[in-house]
């Protein structure tokens, strides 16, 4: 298994590869309810997550938030790809769009996620990722033996155009699944629905006297 081993070319495609991968890193304190290892019999909706396998999970979505807001930068494309690489499957599919049923692209695998997110941020010069609730929820442990869990994610996005400077925000929802493979967590689909996207122009902030 290829990497399991290693850990509008413009605004519009820009917008919707964005927020393909996945999401940033948000731990609360609710989520941590059960202490390291304490996988409870059975899974239902809302029991606490084992405070390791959040941590982990949550990790996956630092991988993605850090390699992507690295990208309008330059001499990070090597540690992004690394980064995506440790964290999808090589037949991962992230996705986006309005409609889960019709989605605006698909990629599979984390080396065509970097290409399209690599040509998408082209025009920015900035990205910025803020990320809401963050929730887990494992699938039933008597089925999977705690192997797969779901992700709800909450993010708004903030783009910088490199020509104009003026932003477009993205406000989206992750539904991302995740499995424990060879000792570790991976994320094996993500789909990023739209809820809304805005323009503005950047404000200055005052110069200080």
């Amino acid at each position: 298994m290829p990497h399991i081993e290693t850990a509008d070319v413009g605004r519009s495609f820009g917008r919707r590869a964005l927020v393909a991968g996945g999401a940033g890193l948000a731990i609360t304190g609710s989520a941590l309810g059960s202490g390291p290892g304490t996988a409870a019999a059975s899974s239902e909706v809302g029991d606490p997550v084992p405070a390791d396998v959040y941590a982990a999970i949550c990790q996956l979505k630092a991988n993605y938030v850090t390699a992507t807001d690295s990208l309008p930068f330059p001499n990070t494309a090597d540690r992004a790809r690394a980064l995506y690489r440790a964290t999808y499957t090589p037949d991962a599919e992230s996705s986006a769009g309005y409609d889960p049923s019709a989605p605006d692209f698909v990629v599979h695998g984390p080396d065509e996620l970097f290409d399209a997110l690599h040509a998408g941020l082209a025009p920015f010069s900035g990205s910025q990722h803020n990320v809401g609730v963050i929730h887990v929820e494992m699938s039933d442990a008597r089925a999977s033996r705690n192997r797969s869990a779901l992700i709800t994610a909450h993010v708004l996005v903030t783009l910088v155009s490199r020509a104009t400077m003026d932003i477009t925000r993205i406000v989206a929802t992750y539904h991302d699944e995740v499995e424990r493979l060879r000792g570790r967590w991976w994320v094996t689909r993500s789909f990023a629905q739209y809820l809304a996207t805005e323009a503005a122009t950047r404000i200055q902030p005052a110069a200080m006297s």
